[in-house]
């Protein structure tokens, strides 16, 4: 399941302090809206907004507004910043019922990339191709992350998104489903073990050649035995 971030609302009307003042005063302006409700305005503190934010899966959870005795389950929509210090100016909120259909990117989590078989054991490297991926589920079965387990990942072998095992009640979404498959992960040879490679074909030799220990290749194959001289 996603993380339960909590951040407290004030709702505000019209006739409240205009925007600008809001932010000299610590205070983000924003909107809240979506699940055939009427839109609101709010406002929350900056600080509070900067510590969600720090969150690599802040925009792909679900998140709980407080406001007074209410509650609302929403998804963070987008923030704006100021340019010249990257401090959130306004955020938008979509409200979401447990059973609010979704389709977002949700982050990947790797592990267990320093046993992986084919880079500890074959001398490979893994590629990372995605870093998030795109998922369909109900509000109430968004996970926080997808876990790809390295491990088992061999030489010249991937993991494909449409092997990707899900959580229950969760799917790729249909844009992916629509496409092709494509790696997510993979393990290919680096520039070092094609070297070795090349090296050792080099060292067996063409033709049935073998180099022996001194570094001179000898003819593998039986030597002629020289016609006996014919006496006067």
């Amino acid at each position: 399941m996603s993380l339960q971030t909590e951040l407290e609302i004030t709702l505000r009307s019209e006739r409240e302090e205009k925007n600008n003042v809001l932010r000299k005063n610590g205070n983000v302006p924003g909107i809240l809206y979506g699940n055939n409700e009427e839109s609101v305005k709010i406002q929350l503190l900056g600080k509070d907004l900067r510590k969600a934010l720090e969150q690599p899966s802040i925009f792909s959870q679900i998140i709980n507004l407080k406001e007074s005795d209410k509650e609302f389950k929403v998804l963070l929509k987008d923030v704006q910043v100021n340019p010249a210090n990257d401090e959130p100016i306004h955020v938008d909120f979509q409200r979401v019922s447990g059973k609010t259909k979704l389709t977002l990117e949700v982050p990947i989590k790797y592990i267990n990339e320093d046993i992986c078989v084919g880079v500890k054991n074959q001398g490979g490297m893994l590629s990372k191709n995605k870093n998030d991926i795109e998922l369909t589920c109900a509000a109430d079965n968004l996970p926080e992350f997808i876990e790809i387990d390295c491990e088992n990942i061999e030489l010249n072998s991937a993991i494909m998104q449409f092997s990707l095992i899900l959580p229950e009640g969760v799917k790729l979404s249909q844009n992916l489903l629509n496409g092709q498959d494509q790696p997510v992960v993979s393990c290919s040879a680096t520039r070092a073990t094609l070297d070795i490679e090349e090296e050792v074909e080099a060292l067996e030799g063409e033709d049935g050649e073998v180099a022996d220990s001194s570094g001179e290749k000898e003819d593998s194959s039986e030597p002629s035995e020289e016609p006996d001289k014919q006496g006067d």
